[in-house]
């Protein structure tokens, strides 16, 4: 491709994304090279949605990638796109998800004239990304290679920058082999196995961030064997719905805190499938059971389980789970996952004020989930309400239930509910965010309005970062200006915007109007006024008294 034109270089980086199954592509344009990626994309068949912010683009690219497990494609403008474009990339890379990002830049041969928006963009992005790529044409199975890194082990984000003809090109690196362990590694996760009475199995994000075809493989494989030994099975956050909330072998959330140990505490061998320490919460891990994992990819950081990791084999999930299955036996009760679930979602519940101000953050999760049809995708912000949305959610198969998790970043939910609503056109999509990461979106409620999806945004209202004022207890750090907006009406910035809404303050108005919205064509963004006094209550169910020890998004 000597001599190759930026519409010619985008070209290729667009047939290789819908080569490998990218139907979107988000973002805000600016003049340069990513004007040609848009105009590629929708000559090849793909659909390019307009947005707001570049970090809502790649959150909602990332978002594509993740339940399609094809790459999601976002654009952004040099400069100020690609600064703005950090945190969506940055979400991408740790909660596992393909993504290429392409931001126009300064061709090289004119950096010593221009200085106006010109950044260092792949030291910006080298950081947060698997590689930071420069296409410049000379190279034609570069775009392949970029595509094919974002998918293999561990997925996650590619930047691309555009420069034909670049004197210093920067190659696109080949995705590493997985290299699978060594047999007598297996051998010795199968004996492990079969000295076990009271295996309990953690469900990562591993499980996940496959193939759709090996995706749907490893977790009939677990259900199998879960179904098949009475053995617990405990989910993250990313791997809701790999098994059924309603087979009782499901046992709810782990996250490294306080709302699993019950049943973590009564485990003697603990079988991370998919698990990545990225996924729990910064505290020492507390379990005495010896713990193995199972994966598609080495872990970055193994020594999170300290002495308690005793293996770690990494190969195709399907067929670890098979070398394992026929030496697990357990002396588990049939439901005993069902009976520490449950357990686990009556505190969580119980966890209430006597007199409610408001709606309790329990009542607006359960009232959306008792109106929502089978199969409806819940996306959550990061926040107090994530504590009671996680466990609460009813979810039956992987991606109904969306949040980020490794970065726990704010703002989140609602460009998540878009792309969900996009890539799941077939779904009702309920967004559960609170009043600190709606603000941190707000323009894209507009984005929604246009885009005419079902979508039904629920704003946790009470003014308030309210899980950082629980974090503020008892020494009341910075006071309530620390953590306190002025009251907002939502209801009415999303009418401006061209949806419908309402506002909403108790029990009876609220689950008429979620029973409307969940039924209604369009978007409806519900204005909930919340009592947050319970919130500190439920943090201390999930998270104990570590709570406090571990650094967290607001909202």
């Amino acid at each position: 491709m000597s001599g190759a034109s930026r519409k010619s270089i985008a070209t290729e980086l667009v047939r290789a994304c819908r080569d490998a199954g990218t139907t979107h592509v988000f973002g805000v344009p600016g003049g340069g090279s990513n004007l040609d990626v848009v105009g590629a994309a929708i000559e090849q068949g793909m659909q390019f949605v307009l947005v707001h912010t570049e970090t809502a683009a790649a959150i909602m690219a990332g978002v594509v990638g993740e339940l399609t497990a094809a790459p999601g494609v976002c654009v952004a403008t040099r400069g100020p796109g690609a600064a703005s474009v950090v945190n969506g990339v940055a979400q991408a890379l740790l909660d596992r998800q393909p993504l290429i990002a392409v931001t126009d830049c300064v061709a090289e041969t004119d950096q010593a004239r221009i200085s106006h928006q010109r950044l260092d963009q792949q030291a910006l992005m080298s950081p947060i990304t698997k590689a930071s790529v420069v296409l410049d044409g000379t190279q034609p199975h570069d775009a392949i290679a970029a595509v094919a890194l974002s998918l293999q082990g561990p997925p996650g984000p590619v930047h691309i920058d555009i420069d034909p003809g670049r004197p210093t090109p920067v190659r696109a690196p080949q995705a590493p082999a997985i290299v699978n362990s060594a047999p007598d590694e297996l051998d010795a996760v199968r004996e492990l196995v079969a000295a076990a009475a009271r295996p309990v199995i953690i469900a990562g994000v591993g499980v996940v961030a496959q193939s759709l075809a090996v995706r749907h493989a490893t977790v009939a494989a677990i259900n199998e064997l879960a179904s098949a030994t009475n053995t617990p099975v405990l989910c993250t956050y990313k791997a809701r719905g790999v098994t059924p909330d309603s087979q009782p072998w499901t046992a709810g959330v782990a996250t490294g805190a306080t709302i699993e140990s019950p049943l973590l505490h009564e485990a003697d061998l603990i079988i991370g499938i998919g698990l990545d320490p990225v996924e729990l919460i910064p505290a020492a891990w507390p379990y005495a059971a010896p713990v193995v994992l199972l994966g598609g990819w080495q872990v970055d950081d193994s020594t999170f389980f300290e002495h308690h990791l005793h293996r770690e084999v990494v190969g195709a999930l399907p067929e670890l789970i098979a070398h394992i299955a026929p030496h697990l036996h357990t002396t588990w009760s049939h439901a005993a996952g069902a009976h520490y679930r449950v357990q686990a979602e009556r505190e969580v519940r119980a966890a209430i004020p006597a007199s409610a101000n408001g709606l309790t953050p329990q009542q607006v999760v359960d009232l959306a989930a008792a109106a929502a049809p089978t199969g409806t995708i819940a996306t959550v912000d990061a926040g107090a309400h994530m504590l009671v949305a996680m466990p609460l959610w009813p979810t039956e198969q992987p991606g109904e239930l969306l949040i980020s998790s490794g970065l726990a970043t704010m703002g989140f939910a609602l460009p998540a509910a878009i792309a969900a609503a996009l890539a799941r056109p077939d779904r009702r999509v309920v967004c559960f965010t609170g009043d600190g990461g709606i603000g941190m979106a707000l323009t894209e409620l507009e984005t929604a309005a246009r885009l005419k999806v079902n979508l039904t945004i629920v704003v946790f209202n009470d003014n308030t970062l309210s899980l950082i004022a629980a974090k503020q207890q008892p020494e009341g750090h910075g006071g309530a200006e620390a953590v306190t907006y002025l009251p907002t009406d939502f209801a009415a910035i999303a009418r401006g915007c061209g949806m419908r809404a309402e506002r909403v303050g108790d029990v009876s108005s609220y689950a008429n109007a979620v029973r409307a919205a969940l039924a209604a064509d369009g978007p409806t963004l519900l204005d909930v006024a919340v009592d947050p006094s319970a919130y500190g209550d439920v943090l201390d169910a999930i998270r104990g008294a570590r709570a406090v020890t571990a650094p967290a998004s607001a909202g």
